[in-house]
């Protein structure tokens, strides 16, 4: 009984050492830069567009499916959430249900974004508090499965029964440390993945670049971003390779924050930002939860729970009112992200429980 004990021992201890190894090996390749100074080498947000206040929500009391996930994990139809504010109004609908469960019960039930590849083919998702943090979906297999016409329950249990069909469309990646995990973007002119690593807001952080194919780190720049304004933990890259993240600050008497837009670039190893000069004086929803950019329209989107704004690029630091674009949805589901293909479909990343939505014309 002893020798018995003994083993299992070892056994346990084995495992427990393979685990902290592959954890090891998926960061054991990176790159790490330390950057001297600040990133911010520039700018001034010194004006606003004052765009309507159109979906400001001063109380959002998350739902889940709007009481339906709560009684049946496995939906069998999809949801549409209605636009029901907003001077852009667009409706989305449910075209996957991500699965909740893998590892462990409830293990991939708090994904935090989403990045899609430009031929639309992949959805890759962060999940920082899981096992898997980067899990890949083939779209176009789960498609030709039927798992988002006919039979939408199916990626959940086929995930859970380890249904090989559906285990061939999903690419798991390895444990890394991801921070909050709140900023997974495409790198439209390279093909590859980038965050940014950090908590929800600071005055440092590292950007990090991702292997789309391994789903590992491959690059990381820890850097300094300003001694006047602080990081937010959002991510989004242009046709042409530039960087943008934002901050929301909210002013005194007032529901509705201000945003300030930061442009960069990585070069050589080095990442620099400009603040753009001109903000949004009326910053959606109550609290940010990322962003995006459609390289169709060659839009910046900025998430909140329920709510949307977009930009134009081309017109940034002249935006007139009209060019921002908000859209209230009719929901009081968690907002996590969006992400839209080459041609502009865009998925929206929502949980309680995990799903992407559909948008068009977005």
């Amino acid at each position: 009984m002893n020798l018995r004990r003994d083993l299992k021992t070892l056994l346990f201890v084995f495992s427990l050492f393979l685990l902290l190894a592959m954890g090891i090996n998926a960061n054991a390749s990176v790159k790490t830069y330390n950057q001297k100074g600040y990133a911010l080498k520039g700018g001034y947000a010194t004006h606003f567009v004052n765009n309507g206040n159109y979906a400001y929500i001063p109380k959002y009391s998350y739902g889940a499916s709007e009481g339906y996930y709560e009684n049946a994990t496995y939906q069998t139809s999809s949801y549409t959430m209605n636009a029901k504010g907003g001077n852009f109004r667009r409706n989305a609908k449910t075209s996957f249900y991500l699965p909740v469960t893998y590892n462990t019960s409830g293990d991939l039930g708090n994904p935090q974004s989403v990045a899609i590849s430009k031929s639309g083919q992949y959805a890759y998702v962060m999940y920082p508090f899981a096992k898997n943090t980067i899990v890949r979906y083939d779209l176009w297999k789960l498609h030709s499965l039927g798992v988002d016409t006919n039979n939408m329950a199916q990626l959940r249990l086929g995930l859970r029964s380890r249904d090989p069909q559906i285990m061939s469309a999903i690419k798991f990646g390895p444990y890394f440390n991801a921070g909050h995990g709140q900023s997974l973007a495409l790198n439209p002119k390279t093909n590859m993945l980038w965050y940014v690593k950090m908590d929800v807001v600071a005055k440092s952080a590292a950007l990090v670049e991702v292997s789309p194919t391994t789903l590992k780190p491959v690059k990381q720049i820890n850097f300094k971003f300003s001694p006047s304004y602080s990081i937010n933990n959002e991510l989004a890259i242009d046709n042409n390779g530039n960087f943008y993240t934002y901050v929301k600050y909210r002013m005194q008497g007032k529901s509705a924050g201000r945003i300030v837009i930061f442009k960069g670039q990585v070069k050589n190893n080095h990442v620099t930002f400009r603040a753009i000069n001109q903000g949004l004086a009326n910053g959606q929803g109550f609290q940010t939860q990322g962003m995006g950019y459609n390289p169709a329209s060659n839009r910046l989107y900025f998430v909140s729970d329920g709510v949307i704004s977009s930009v134009p690029v081309n017109k940034l630091n002249k935006l007139r009112p009209r060019d921002v674009r908000t859209t209230k949805f009719k929901t009081n589901l968690e907002f996590e992200g969006v992400a839209f293909n080459q041609a502009g479909l865009g998925y929206i990343l929502t949980i309680r429980g995990s799903q992407l939505f559909t948008i068009n014309n977005f």
